[in-house]
This record gives C-alpha cells, structure tokens and sequence, in this order.
C-alpha cells in the first residue's frame, strides 16, 4: 500500500536538445504527478495542468498519518473492484459534521499492477471520517457500511456527477478522434473537456516569463528512472519531496496553499480558470512546475495520485500536444502491447484509446472516469530524416493521416 499525502495544480516545460531514440520510462517518478501530473509532450513544449478540489469543502483541522493497511475482501471490495464507472457513485448529499474531527489515522490505497505500471484503483481503505478523508483528497467518497475490528473501511471515488459540468460540445468534436480516426460521440466520452485559446499571446509570454526565473530560482533536477543526461527535467514544487535542497516554492501546497504567493501571470491563469463557467470546482490544492530537455518526449499512460483532487486542467503554451488516453480495462487485456514503443509509436496502447489535441495555449480537463478509470499519456515521437538531414519527429492525432510534428521551439 502507498499512502498519498498531496494534491497539486502543474506546469511543465519541455525543452529541445539533441534527439535521441526512443526509451521506454515506467515509474511514478517519471511525469505522472503532474507529474506532472499531467502533463507535457514535445520539445520546447510548456504545459501547466491544476488540481483543484471538489465543490463541498469541509474545514477540519488535523494531521497525516500513514499507516499500514491490511488485505481486504468480502462485500464492499467486491462492488469496488466491478465498478466500471464513477458516474452513478455519488457520496450523500448531506455533508458531514466536521467540527470536532480529530487528526486522521492514514489511508491504504490499492494499485493495478499491469506490466510494468502501477495504476492506483478508484477504492481504498482507511479508518478515518468522510470529512477527514475530504480534507486529505479534495474529494468526496463513498463508504461501505462494513467495518472491521480496527474501524477500517472501504471507501470508493465520488467525484461530482457528469451533469454538473457544461455539455460536451464543438470544442471536444474537433480535438477528441479513436484510433480510426472518428469522432467521439458524447456518450462515449469519459470526461474530457478541451477549453481551446484560453490564453492569448501576451498572457502566454508572461507565464513563460515567470516559469523561467522560477526554474532558476526554485527548480531541481528531476530525471525519471532510466533518463540520461539528455531528458533531464527541473521541477518546482510547494511540497516537500525530499528530493533538493532547493527552497521549496513559496505558495506551498494542499490545505496550506496560499494563492497569494502564486506569481501575477500564473496566479491569472489560475482566476481564469476558476471564473470558468461548467466545471464544480472547489479549492486550489498545489502548483508545480516542471521543465522538461528532451527530444523524444513521452510520458507514459498513468493515472494521478488519488490525493490531486477530482478536476484536473492542462495548460499547452508554445507548442500543441496530443495525449491520448486508455481504459484501464484495455491496457490490462494488452499488457504486452503497452510495454513496447515500437508498437505503440505506431499502434498506440490499445484500440479503444482516444486521442487528444491540445493546440497552443489551449487547455484540456478532466474529471469523472476519465480522472480515475483512464490513463492519460504522450506516445514517444516517430522520427525520420529529412532530405536535407534534419530530424523530424511527429505524434500521429487518430491516426497517421493526422500528424502533428514536434519542431526545435515547441
């Protein structure tokens, strides 16, 4: 079991350097925080991505814990680990009294070992209160009724319901394509919401202004198991990793973030998207910013640490992106398939994947199943050579009668 502590918003930069082939990279160091959490493909590519909490807030004062959890089964594990979707799993309407909750035990999350990747399950057991569980998670939960002699329970995802956010429209028919290059009607849609020219040029130059003093006041080296040199990133974050002695960024993280400390240009992209119309969202949990210096770019198909909140958004600048996105229930069926680039360069990791287009200072949301039930990912690149001897790489969008080329300044 691995317990979770933190939640985030994110920014990432990816940067040109000479090419280099193609690496597979598994881990959870690798870019899946937001790691970015999201996101971020390309060479000179920037991505932000922000977690933000569910609509109800409780307010409960406490303290983490981690604490190791048993192996459980019967009932309540059983309708957890059937569940195909998050849409009709909602926590009760009433909210919890909070107000004499005490600091929380800890909380036991369970992962889906499928090749090489861990992916964290949508259920997880811990002994702690709904409201506690809301102040670690940013997020509402539904609990079993069983208990076992320790006070541990069961408790599923229960992120706000579909309804709640505006309808899927031309914005998600223009970006969203399967593997044969269709469409995604909307009730195939899992929870991906593009917001597309959510900046415009000058607020674009500000961000990128201030995420580069930010890198060199703040930012640390951060390579992913089986990097080299060439795919170094720089990451600036608010909580402590444990990973630099780098002063950590001062607006810090989870229930201590302080919008406040956030610098101008960034702390905008985050009003803009908190003033968006459609999406429940509830508070700011973390912003972290990562640069990225590679050419072969990828990031492997993960799901977001559970403790990021159930509203996730992307934010594309100086470059576009394609990310694609798989059932967990279909890489399980491929595992072989998923673990070899070669395939997936050409292939992807599984039929039932969905393709993503993120134009520049465009940006993506997810939520519902597409938060807990799919992965998100960026395929490594396909390369040749040009007449004149350049390497060109390009991602294929649907499939390779759309392609979007990474250039030297993306």
């Amino acid at each position: 079991f691995i317990v979770q502590k933190h939640c985030r918003i994110h920014f990432a930069v990816v940067m040109a350097v000479k090419p280099v082939r193609p690496r597979r990279r598994f881990g959870r160091r690798e870019v899946p925080l937001l790691v970015l959490q999201f996101a971020a493909a390309g060479v000179l590519a920037t991505f932000a991505a922000i977690t933000v909490a569910g609509t109800s807030a409780f307010v409960c004062s406490g303290r983490w814990a981690s604490r190791g959890m048993p192996s459980r089964s019967g009932a309540a594990g059983r309708v957890a680990a059937s569940a195909l979707s998050l849409d009709e799993v909602q926590a009760p309407s009433e909210a919890a009294d909070d107000s004499d909750e005490g600091p929380g035990r800890g909380i036991g999350f369970i992962h889906d070992a499928i090749g090489e990747y861990a992916l964290p399950k949508p259920y997880f057991y811990s002994p702690d209160s709904a409201a506690q569980l809301y102040r670690a998670l940013g997020v509402n939960v539904r609990s079993s009724e069983e208990v076992d002699e320790d006070g541990i329970r069961q408790h599923m995802f229960a992120p706000q319901h579909p309804s709640l956010y505006r309808p899927f429209g031309p914005m998600e028919d223009a970006s969203l394509l399967d593997m044969e290059g269709q469409q995604i009607p909307h009730d195939r849609n899992p929870g991906i919401r593009v917001e597309r020219d959510f900046l415009s040029e000058e607020e674009e130059e500000a961000v990128l202004k201030e995420l580069r003093e930010l890198a060199n006041s703040h930012g640390y080296d951060f390579v992913a198991p089986g990097e080299q040199g060439e795919a170094m990133s720089a990451r600036i974050t608010g909580r402590d990793e444990k990973s630099s002695d780098l002063p950590l960024a001062p607006w810090r993280w989870g229930l201590d973030f302080d919008k406040a400390k956030v610098p101008p240009a960034l702390r905008q992209v985050i009003g803009k998207i908190e003033s968006l119309k459609g999406y429940p969202l509830g508070p700011i949990r973390d912003v972290t910013v990562n640069i990225r210096q590679t050419m072969d770019y990828q990031m492997v198909p993960h799901i977001d640490p559970p403790g990021d909140g159930p509203n996730s958004f992307v934010l594309s600048l100086a470059s576009g992106a394609v990310v694609t996105w798989s059932p967990v229930r279909a890489l399980r069926e491929n595992i072989e398939r998923v673990n070899d680039d070669d395939v997936v360069v050409m292939d992807s990791y599984t039929d039932e994947d969905i393709d993503c287009l993120v134009p520049r200072r465009s940006m993506y949301h997810f939520s519902g199943n597409a938060r807990y039930l799919w992965t998100h990912a960026v395929r490594p690149p396909a390369s040749r050579k040009s007449d004149d001897g350049e390497l060109e790489t390009y991602e294929r969008f649907g499939t390779w009668d759309k392609v979007l080329r990474r250039r030297e300044h993306r």
